[in-house]
């Protein structure tokens, strides 16, 4: 399984502008040129399906498939243990292929909600979600590379845990309120990271790192 994070910051590492709201704003004022979009598109489309972390579904109610294209199929998923997100919202929509980590503990109303809608459950852990469970669930149902665009708690859980491969930053021209969300939210260990590509488009630069891995 192969696992990506992509992301935009400010310059000062932040991902919104004020805590609680939604990431798109600050790309909405901004108003990146096309061309910064459509790499971001083509990056989501190196990948299986994309991932989203429940925060990011709740405030920003993405579709994720805005990088659709004739052949491509898009996959979204994102974790939900507790039936947070709203039933109407777009990723219940039926527009794509949709799979959500779930708890042996999930409510089971949510549970047959899901099943009503056609999205894919996988149970991964008993109160708790086990991430490393959640991605093997997913590569049994042949999801073999995945894009995460969450948000900077579920960015930290995923290096925390060595499951990040590659980072693919954006960094936006502004400087954010230092009090909203950044990348990587919470304690963990230094990772290291090797720069592996440099694109600057416009006022934004494109960042590519991987994962240094320890030689063993």
């Amino acid at each position: 399984m192969r696992l990506d994070l992509l992301t935009a910051s400010s310059i000062n590492g932040v991902i919104t502008a004020r805590r609680g709201e939604n990431a798109d704003e600050v790309v909405a004022w901004l108003g990146p040129p096309r061309h910064v979009m459509e790499r971001k598109y083509e990056i989501r489309r190196q990948h299986d399906a994309g991932l989203v972390g429940t925060g990011t579904v709740v405030v920003d109610n993405p579709t994720l498939t805005s990088h659709a294209v004739p052949g491509f199929p898009c996959v979204r998923i994102t974790l939900d243990r507790q039936g947070r997100i709203p039933r109407h919202y777009r990723f219940f929509d039926g527009s794509a292929r949709t799979l959500v980590g779930v708890c042996e503990s999930t409510p089971g109303e949510y549970l047959d909600f899901l099943a009503e809608r056609k999205v894919e459950a996988v149970v991964c852990g008993e109160d708790r979600i086990d991430l490393r469970a959640f991605l093997s669930g997913l590569e049994e149902r042949g999801i073999s590379s995945i894009l995460c665009e969450g948000g900077g708690e579920l960015n930290r859980s995923l290096f925390r845990q060595g499951l990040v491969d590659r980072v693919y930053l954006a960094v936006m021209p502004v400087v954010l309120d230092s009090g909203a969300p950044n990348l990587f939210e919470g304690p963990g260990p230094p990772v290291r990271l090797r720069l592996r590509d440099v694109v600057p488009q416009d006022e934004y630069v494109w960042l590519e790192y991987e994962v240094a891995r320890e030689s063993t």
